[in-house]
């Protein structure tokens, strides 16, 4: 009887080990897309093929034989070390055939479980061992003084201690082990699925470190020798609170990698927005610049206009109808007039003043520098875009064009937009005969400063995925272009 209530409080103890990395990976890893309304039997079934497996290398005879050399199981205490690497690596099969991600993040996730596990059982093994023998030493010292009571109910007070010393490892246990967990997920899922493979080093070190460990305390913690067995606590007492005491170090490590992770993800986040902002910041100076510049003008040249009334009159009234320079010097002084006006109009009309301002600024710097340009941009307004989030794209996007534009022999520059459903487009080509980056992670600054210069796409990237889009870059035939998808809001289609 006393057998079968072990089995059952093994298997279940088990069991809820296994729950809770269940409980690690969801939310952390999506399961595969075929898989998606499915997630729960994705779930079931890592329990499922986990506990078939355990109970299989645990209490099938034939397989016990073949792992350990016997049919009673592990003899030695580094004869668990091969089942636990078996038992890790069909949970990490199972995960990649079942969930979506890079095989990077899966196999950290579930080496660095099996880690925290392991990092658990050796932090309150030694002390729950000593609790143990200190309690079995009381009740001898209570039999051999006689005591009736102990004597005539030893077997089943010892059982019964051992069934709470059980029962107390394993509670004890289960706590440390999920608030473990949760603590490591609670920093992970904040960090998100980019991080890169420094961050991804930096996280793996210290699980790394731990796994080592548990291997090295698995090899040398009890063997025999001869017909006798020996435990490493007993013959070096000192590790009675080396082990617990380095084994919690360890575990404390590798939460306190992925808390130090997200601190440095949310101080390098904020100093993005530091450096957006600053973008903006400078982008609105612009604005109020060109702003200015046109009402300057304006006011100047209704300043000026009686007087070039008054001059016009006078030259009217001069009866030299004939005279050629008369012509020319009329000419000339309406083709000033002319020329004033244009420098105060807007180069591309959007429909929207900002984006106006933006445009026919880039379209004057273009030709100042002998640049074409073709615009047929609207803006949308029954899409709720703002147009200062517009600004944004289109004064880095069309920088980068005429930075590339004038290297050209032929440059070239043109802008189009156009609205699909709730989507707005914006194209923009430039001539481009030169090679994209060959390692798929974006386009970068051509200048020297590129720590200065290497925002532009960075703050086009957040534009974009503030309305749900994306950016999106080929070059063929001498053109590149460059597509920015914005998806409109949703209330002004209810409207």
């Amino acid at each position: 009887m006393k057998e079968v209530f072990d089995i059952v409080m093994d298997l279940t103890e088990h069991l809820l080990r296994r729950c809770l990395i269940v409980y690690l990976l969801h939310g952390l890893l999506p399961v595969k897309q075929r898989y998606i309304k499915r997630e729960r039997l994705v779930e079931a079934g890592f329990l499922i093929v986990s506990m078939l497996f355990y109970a299989s290398v645990n209490y099938l005879p034939l397989l016990k034989k073949l792992l350990y050399g016997n049919e009673e199981g592990i003899v030695e205490s580094r004869g668990s070390i091969f089942p636990m690497f078996l038992s890790m690596l069909v949970m990490l099969v199972y995960c990649l055939c079942f969930y979506e991600g890079k095989k990077r993040r899966i196999s950290y996730l579930i080496f660095t479980a099996y880690t925290i596990n392991e990092l658990t059982m050796f932090t309150l093994h030694t002390f729950f061992a000593l609790l143990l023998r200190v309690t079995s030493d009381f009740m001898l010292r209570l039999a051999m003084e006689a005591n009736e009571f102990i004597l005539e109910n030893f077997m089943v007070i010892f059982n019964a201690i051992q069934i709470f010393w059980n029962l107390s490892f394993q509670v004890v246990f289960l706590l440390i082990f999920y608030y473990s967990l949760k603590a490591l997920k609670s920093n992970l899922s904040y960090v998100g699925r980019k991080i890169n493979r420094v961050q991804e080093l930096f996280l793996a070190v210290s699980s790394a470190m731990g796994f080592c460990l548990c291997i090295l305390l698995r090899s040398i913690l009890y063997a025999y020798h001869g017909k006798q067995i020996r435990f490493l606590i007993d013959e070096y007492p000192e590790t009675n609170i080396l082990i617990p005491l380095v084994s919690f170090l360890s575990l404390l490590l590798i939460i306190l990698s992925a808390v130090i992770l997200k601190k440095l993800v949310e101080s390098s986040e904020k100093e993005v927005l530091v450096e957006v902002y600053q973008n903006r910041l400078n982008d609105m100076a612009e604005h109020m610049k060109d702003v200015e510049h046109l009402y300057d003008g304006i006011r100047g040249i209704r300043h000026d206009m009686k007087n070039h009334v008054a001059d016009l009159e006078i030259l009217l009234k001069q009866n030299q109808p004939s005279d050629e320079e008369y012509k020319i010097e009329m000419q000339r002084y309406l083709d000033d007039m002319c020329n004033t006006m244009e420098e105060l109009d807007m180069n591309c009309n959007t429909g929207n003043p900002v984006t106006d301002v933006v445009i026919s600024r880039k379209i004057r710097k273009a030709r100042q520098e002998k640049i074409p340009v073709e615009c047929n941009f609207i803006y949308p307004p029954a899409l709720n875009i703002s147009a200062f989030d517009l600004s944004i794209l289109l004064n880095n996007g069309l920088d980068n064009a005429l930075e590339a534009s004038e290297k050209e022999q032929k440059p070239y520059i043109r802008l189009d937009s156009y609205v699909r459903e709730r989507m707005f487009f914006i194209e923009i080509r430039n001539a481009f005969t030169g090679k994209l980056p060959e390692d798929g992670e974006g386009l970068h600054t051509t200048k020297s400063d590129a720590a200065s210069h290497g925002m532009g796409m960075k703050n086009m990237k957040r534009c974009a995925e503030k309305y749900y889009g994306a950016l999106k870059w080929k070059s063929s035939n001498g053109e590149f272009l460059l597509t920015i998808m914005l998806q409109g809001m949703e209330e002004k289609y209810e409207k």
